[in-house]
């Protein structure tokens, strides 16, 4: 009897321990957050609008705080949280990224982003656990799997690349960093248009090296922000993309002719090199005017934020001067 009499002392002297810890430590983190300087209005403003349904691709889902761990297993989303001054704790391509993308690989630098792989491992997404998954419509047979490891939403690969932004900004609390981020790539454009007003009737095209000969072009709605929003001419016959010949390309003859860098089949020298003897090249408006530009980043005619920010910033570097 006096032993059970000993051990509840024990017991009730623990519980009343716990209790004064507990005290001391919620003022103690009072008297820490008293000193912390106040967050900025549209980051307390995010904080407090969670939780949130987030509508997407395959239905809603609800996030009940602002995410932390954020993981993507597609690429480009990689992309849109750097522009968002958001990193991801895990996401597809990394090392891709850091071989091929110089756009986005002098932006996550020194980042601790685990590489999801090209084929995604899921293995690897569910030990980075995360609080988040953004992935694309490719994995869209697999969010049943990827909800069970966070909360996911599923945005389309290849949408409207301002909608995409704002969309991911959503999710993660930044609505505010969106619209400042659209704001001035508007700002910087209307300027650079003005700028470029003296090119207004000059052909331009946006190409890809294959060899042998052979470009790759692509549907005229990939360079809005170019041909509309600086105010470039597109190149007549060449709206729908595609394969061209040389000969075909000498028949289009554009006036400037951007030739994006082939990362995946390289072309030694590129193109300038690879055709340099070639007489078809040579007749080539472009070529005789010193209007062949090379783009070291192989992201421009994708679905990319950070492509369009820095893709205006070359092409007024190449184009702008009198």
């Amino acid at each position: 009897m006096k032993r059970k009499s000993w051990i509840g002392r024990i017991i009730i002297l623990a519980m009343m321990l716990m209790i004064a810890g507990c005290a001391e430590n919620t003022g103690s983190t009072k008297t820490e957050a008293e000193k912390k300087p106040a967050s900025s209005s549209g980051e307390s403003k995010a904080q407090s609008s969670f939780p949130r349904t987030i509508k997407h691709l395959q239905g809603e889902t609800v996030i009940e705080e602002k995410p932390v761990r954020i993981a993507t297993p597609y690429i480009s989303f990689v992309d849109y949280l750097a522009v968002l001054d958001e990193y991801p704790i895990a996401g597809q391509g990394i090392a891709i990224i850091e071989r091929n993308f110089p756009y986005l690989s002098k932006m996550i630098e020194g980042k601790e982003i685990m590489d999801l792989g090209h084929e995604v491992d899921i293995e690897k997404l569910l030990a980075s656990e995360p609080d988040i998954i953004i992935a694309a419509n490719d994995m869209a047979d697999q969010y049943d799997t990827l909800s069970q490891i966070a909360p996911t939403v599923i945005f389309p690969e290849a949408g409207d690349w301002r909608e995409t932004l704002q969309q991911i900004a959503e999710v993660i609390g930044k609505e505010e960093k969106a619209e400042s981020v659209l704001a001035e790539f508007d700002r910087k454009s209307a300027a650079y248009k003005e700028q470029l007003a003296f090119r207004s009737e000059e052909s331009v095209l946006f190409t890809m090296y294959r060899g042998k000969e052979q470009f790759v072009t692509w549907e005229e709605e990939r360079f809005d922000p170019f041909y509309n929003g600086l105010g470039l001419k597109p190149t007549k016959g060449a709206e729908k993309g595609g394969t061209l010949s040389l000969e075909a390309l000498a028949e289009l003859n554009p006036d400037h002719l951007f030739v994006v860098n082939n990362w995946q089949e390289p072309i030694e020298g590129g193109v300038k090199a690879d055709l340099k003897d070639n007489k078809v090249w040579n007749s080539l408006n472009a070529v005789q005017n010193g209007q062949v530009y090379d783009l070291e980043d192989p992201s421009l005619p994708g679905p990319l934020a950070l492509a369009k920010i820095k893709g205006i910033e070359e092409v007024i570097e190449v184009m702008g001067g009198k």
